[in-house]
Order: structure tokens, then C-alpha cells, then sequence
């Protein structure tokens, strides 16, 4: 965090008091501060320690389990599921396991595919949080914004194995034209600057392409024009010079944060959310296919987390996240009017989801730097009170970024021949959401990690544990 973003984001919130629009920038200049704190110093358990590398040669197999089908929500009882090394070998009830397999048995049970969250900051919440993700079963990620060093090299090294952590699919550095010491960018104020800025990232190994409230009309539109012919999608917020329609006839995959409530607020006319007013547009977000990340959990707490109440699970914050959350309230500066219609809104997307749903719009899981992990199951929740089924919910955090993704064939399912990212529950998911907290075992790429190493990873991450070290 440097002392220019906070004064910065400070002269957003004074600006925008008598401005609806305005106060979308509210949002995006916090949601961008909730992104700075790699500038503050982070002195905890590395990854190496936190984590134990398990082996990778072993069979495993999971036995008697009820198996949930994220496609249709069958309830597949009494299976067996084999993995070897990164992989499933075998799914069906009466397959013979091998001697040398470690058994775990599933008495009881219930085996989902493991979770993604799609929208991370890690080098908000710090490589030092990895284990986090792990310890509540999620498997891979989408970070929406991270210096491209940064994130380049910590992927590379999960995917190399050299450390332990979810799957990152990364963009890189943000492309817009934000105040020059707004975290985690590259300007770029024109198409000829856009142009280039996706053709570096391309040669540097981006997995896709980020934009944000503030990339400039111009360059927006060339990003949509050369993205696409370099192989690379484009996501993030749509910016204020842009329509929502625009956006989507441009080929965005993905909104975020439901483009900060101008989704169902710009079709409404600004005014309460209006479903018949809406339904065109939404008609045609989803016969365009653009996914929507909603962020709902993030949302909500805006009002909270900037008038100084704790940070859920703050127990297992970094210091560097908190460090951010405390001065993002104390830049904020806003007023009782302001965070009212933070509230009034972040309520009203609960109904314009719901709607989106029904149109045919998909969703993805994301949470947008709280604290790693346990806030996937928070926005899991958060989706059944939008309206989502547990199955509908649990599908935006593993089919649903499969098909995102479009890795359909290795990923997502649980099925032979993909990848060996499970997660074993204590009780049906389908039943209650919140079901998805009580984890027995988790599998990452075919490495087991029973419930001790669960809590072995949590307890490291504890504050009070690390305060005492």
C-alpha cells in the first residue's frame, strides 16, 4: 500500500457524493485498494512450511462413497473412485482396487469435484495464503489482477510442482488509464497502447486479458479487437465509457461484481430495478454467453468492512490484508447516504440475479480478496440466497469454470480421465450448502491431504498461533 493510492481513492469517495455514477467509482477504487497489499510487509509461515508435499506414485481409492453428478445432481452411492498420480482411473461400484492402494473409505460420505474460486488477487492475500485455498478444497483459481512477475512465476511454480497451491489461471497486470499509483496496471490510453499492452502479455504468458472501470473507450474496443486474435479471452469490469450491451456485443467472456450494479441499474434507468425493463438485456447476456461473476459476499460487506467492523475469518487474514481493509476504511470517507445505496443495491442484486439465472445467464464463484478459502463458502451461500440451488451453486465453482475455462474434458466431473481434484464432505451438499465446510479429505492433483493436514495448514495460518511464533 502506498500513501498515493490512498489519497487517491480518498478524493473518489469526496467526488462522488452527489453522483450515483460516481459512487460506482467508489466501488471499483475500493475493490482496487483491496489489491494493494503486497506494499505491506508480510512476515508469516512461508508456503514450504506450511504446507507437507505428500506423494504422488500411490493408488488411491475411495470406497462406499456417494458420488454427487455436478451435471445433474444424481446421487451416485456405494462407488469407488481410483486415482493414480494426477489422475482418475476408475469410477463404478464394483471395481476391483489394487493391493497397494491407500483406501480411504466413504461410508457415509459424499465426493464432489474440487472448487475454483473465480476471482482471486493472490498477490493481495499473499503467497503465504495458499494453504488456505487447499485447506477448504479449493483447487484453482482466476486471478483478476496482479503484477505480471508476480503471478506469472507463482503459476508456473504450482504447475511445476515446486510449490503446493491451487491452480492459477492469471491475467496479469490490469489494462486501463487509473490514477498512475492505483496497484497492479498497465496504462494504457489509447488503442495504439492497448494493442501492444495485449500483444507483451501474450508474449509473456498471460492466461487472459483484464479490463476495469477505467480502460478508456478507445482502448477497450482495440483490447476486444486484438485479444481475440492473439488467442486470448477478455474479462474483468466493463467501463464507465461503455455500455453494458456494448460490452457484451464486444465479446467480453466475463463481468464482475455485476459491472458494479450497472447490469440491472442502467437497463432500470438508474432507478429501483425494474425486471421488465431488464429482461431484453439480460435476454441477450445470455444469448451472447457472457458469465457473471457477482461477487456477492464482497458486495455486501462494503458498507461494513468500510465503516471499520472486522473482516470475516479475520483469524486467518494475512497482515497485509488487514493492514489494507483498516486504511481502506479510513480512506473511504463515506456517508450514511453512500453506504445506503451500497446496501440498497448489493439487496436488490440478489432479485437481478435470480433473473439472470432464469434468462439463461451462467455463473462463476468469486470472492475478490477476503480471506482465502473460507470466503468460497461464504459466496456459495451467498448464491443460494440469490435464488441458486445448492446444485446451481456448487455448479459455479466446478463445472461451470470447467466450461468457463473450456477444459469439459479434463476437469469439473468426476469422471475417468480427469484431473484428481476431489473433495470429500461429511454430509450432502445438496441438502444444505453449508455442507461444503465440513471437509473430511481433500485432493489436488491426485495428492491426498487427510483432515489432520487440514488442520495442520489452518492452525498455521491462525493468528494467534503466529503472533505466539
Amino acid at each position: 500500500m502506498n500513501k498515493g493510492t490512498l489519497i487517491s481513492a480518498t478524493a473518489t469517495a469526496n467526488a462522488s457524493r452527489n453522483s450515483a455514477t460516481h459512487r460506482f467509482g467508489i466501488l471499483a477504487a475500493l475493490c482496487l485498494l483491496m489489491v494493494a497489499c503486497n506494499h505491506v510487509a508480510t512476515p508469516q509461515l512461508t508456503q514450504e512450511q506450511s504446507l507437507a508435499r505428500p506423494r504422488r506414485d500411490v493408488v488411491v481409492a475411495i470406497t462406499n462413497v456417494t458420488l454427487i453428478d455436478v451435471a445433474s445432481g444424481a446421487h451416485q452411492i456405494a462407488m469407488t473412485v481410483l486415482m493414480k498420480a494426477d489422475r482418475i482411473s476408475g469410477v463404478g461400484r464394483a471395481i476391483p482396487v489394487p493391493p497397494e492402494a491407500v483406501r480411504v473409505d466413504g461410508t457415509g460420505k459424499f465426493l464432489i469435484p474440487g472448487l475454483w474460486d473465480m476471482h482471486a488477487h493472490h498477490q493481495a492475500t499473499g503467497r503465504e495464503s495458499l494453504g488456505l485455498f487447499l485447506a477448504n478444497g479449493v483447487v484453482g483459481t482466476r486471478d483478476m489482477g496482479s503484477d505480471v512477475n508476480f503471478i506469472l512465476l507463482l503459476r508456473d511454480r504450482i504447475n511445476s510442482g515446486e510449490l503446493l497451491g491451487p491452480e492459477i489461471v492469471a491475467a496479469g497486470p490490469i489494462l486501463d488509464d487509473a490514477p498512475p499509483d492505483w496497484p497492479f496496471r498497465r496504462r494504457v490510453t489509447n488503442a495504439q497502447d492497448a494493442r501492444q499492452a495485449v500483444r507483451d502479455l501474450k508474449r509473456l504468458g498471460v492466461d487472459f486479458i483484464k479490463v476495469h472501470d477505467h480502460t478508456p473507450r478507445e482502448a477497450y474496443f482495440a483490447i476486444a479487437d486484438e485479444a481475440p486474435k492473439l488467442g486470448l479471452p477478455f474479462a474483468g469490469h466493463v467501463p464507465v465509457s461503455v455500455t453494458i450491451e456494448e460490452a457484451a456485443r464486444s465479446g467480453i467472456k466475463s463481468i464482475e461484481h455485476l459491472a458494479n450494479f450497472r447490469v440491472f441499474r442502467d437497463c432500470s434507468g438508474n432507478e429501483p430495478y425494474s425486471a421488465v425493463r431488464c429482461r431484453p438485456l439480460f435476454d441477450r447476456l445470455a444469448a451472447r454467453g457472457v458469465w457473471e461473476t457477482p461477487t456477492i459476499t464482497f458486495s455486501h460487506l462494503i458498507p461494513d468492512l468500510f465503516t471499520g467492523k472486522p473482516l470475516p475469518h479475520a483469524e486467518y487474514a494475512s497482515d497485509s490484508l488487514l493492514e489494507v481493509t483498516r486504511k481502506n476504511a479510513e480512506a473511504s470517507n463515506l456517508d450514511e447516504q453512500e453506504l445506503s445505496f451500497f446496501r440498497t443495491n448489493s439487496q436488490t442484486s440478489l432479485v437481478a440475479i435470480h433473473d439472470l439465472l432464469t434468462t439463461g445467464s451462467r455463473f462463476l464463484v468469486g470472492c475478490d480478496g477476503l480471506v482465502p478459502g473460507f470466503c468460497l463458502h461464504d459466496e456459495l451461500e451467498a448464491m443460494t440466497t440469490a435464488g441458486l440451488s445448492p446444485l446451481q451453486a456448487i455448479q459455479t465453482a466446478t463445472i461451470n469454470p470447467a466450461k468457463f475455462l473450456g477444459r469439459e474434458k479434463t476437469q469439473g466431473t468426476i469422471e475417468v480421465g480427469k484431473r484428481a481434484d476431489l473433495v470429500l464432505l461429511e454430509a450432502d451438499p445438496l441438502t444444505d450448502i453449508r455442507n461444503t465446510r465440513r471437509i473430511v479429505i481433500v485432493i489436488v492433483r491426485g495428492q491426498l491431504f487427510l483432515r489432520p493436514d487440514i488442520n495442520r495448514i489452518i492452525a498455521a495460518h491462525r493468528r494467534a498461533l503466529r503472533t505466539r511464533e
